[in-house]
């Protein structure tokens, strides 16, 4: 079963052009990625500190493959510098 997640992000103020940059570093290879079946990174119009990521994988094994790749680990290394607040969601399709 398909596990589809939604994380809000909050940059720091003075950080949002750096959280920016290391989330669009992330997008190609996740997308490259066996088991990926959606992963994008939006930036909210009206808050420009909120970002958004959805994400969707065939399975739990495929997310957690995820977990081990080195895009992923440089993300999770660096994020909280820039970060002020996170929150996940996993999503249920009606």
């Amino acid at each position: 079963m398909a596990i589809t997640r939604q994380i809000i992000f909050l940059a720091k103020r003075d950080c949002i052009e750096e959280l920016k940059a290391l989330l669009k570093s992330t997008i190609e290879d996740t997308k490259k990625e066996e088991g990926c079946l959606m992963y994008e990174v939006f930036q909210t119009k009206t808050n420009p500190v909120e970002f958004i990521v959805i994400d969707s994988w065939e399975s739990e094994e495929a997310l957690n493959k995820h977990y081990e790749t080195p895009h992923y680990s440089h993300f999770i290394n660096n994020f909280k510098q820039y970060n002020a607040h996170i929150e996940p969601f996993e999503l249920e399709v009606l």
